[in-house]
């Protein structure tokens, strides 16, 4: 198992991405993100939603914030996205965009995450997914002037961030988990 220690980064983690020139179908990629002392942070949609629409639809969810406890913990059924053993196991490949950031890009991303957990509103496949949440991160951050061109997908956030943070990112593809370290977490990767 390799370790990744983030260094003066923040990070895109487009789950369902085998490689960083694979393009994921609509419905088999999830966005996460990474802030800068490596924790796992991410948007999800949940419950029968604010409009009281179904969850199969993927329309009119509530939206919720989740950082590693949640993801590991059980009640949450994605204990996958931060075991890199248990990745493997339900084939969960990720692909990894590591973002070099000043320190205020570092703070404001964080910022946002947690005005996002604060407040975390609603959530709906088309235009207020997980994606959407983490370019309006990346946006509150510096790092992006602009929302994701196109449809808000987790690939097209991370082609946008590729094009833009040119000579600036490192990319690792394969299956990730996360694990609590001093001042931080070290990102797994198998």
């Amino acid at each position: 198992m390799a370790k990744i220690i983030v260094d003066n980064e923040i990070g895109l983690i487009v789950r369902g991405k085998r490689l960083p020139t694979h393009v994921p179908d609509l419905l088999e990629q999830h966005a996460d993100c990474v802030l800068s002392d490596g924790a796992p942070v991410g948007f999800y949609g949940t419950g029968a939603g604010y409009l009281g629409v179904s969850a199969s639809t993927g329309l009119g969810m509530d939206g919720v914030v989740m950082t590693y406890d949640d993801l590991a913990s059980p009640a949450y059924g994605r204990i996958h996205y931060v075991d890199a053993t248990l990745a493997k196991k339900y084939n969960l490949v990720s692909t990894l965009l590591l973002i070099k950031v000043s320190e205020t890009e570092s703070m404001l991303f964080t910022a946002a995450w947690n005005e996002m957990k604060n407040d975390p509103g609603g959530f709906s496949l088309l235009g207020n997914n997980c994606s959407t949440h983490a370019s309006l991160a990346f946006n509150k951050a510096g790092v992006l002037p602009s929302s994701i061109p196109g449809v808000d997908t987790p690939d097209n956030l991370y082609h946008q961030l590729v094009s833009i943070r040119n000579g600036h990112t490192r990319c690792f593809s394969g299956f990730l988990g996360f694990t609590p370290a001093t001042g931080g977490f070290s990102i797994d990767m198998l």
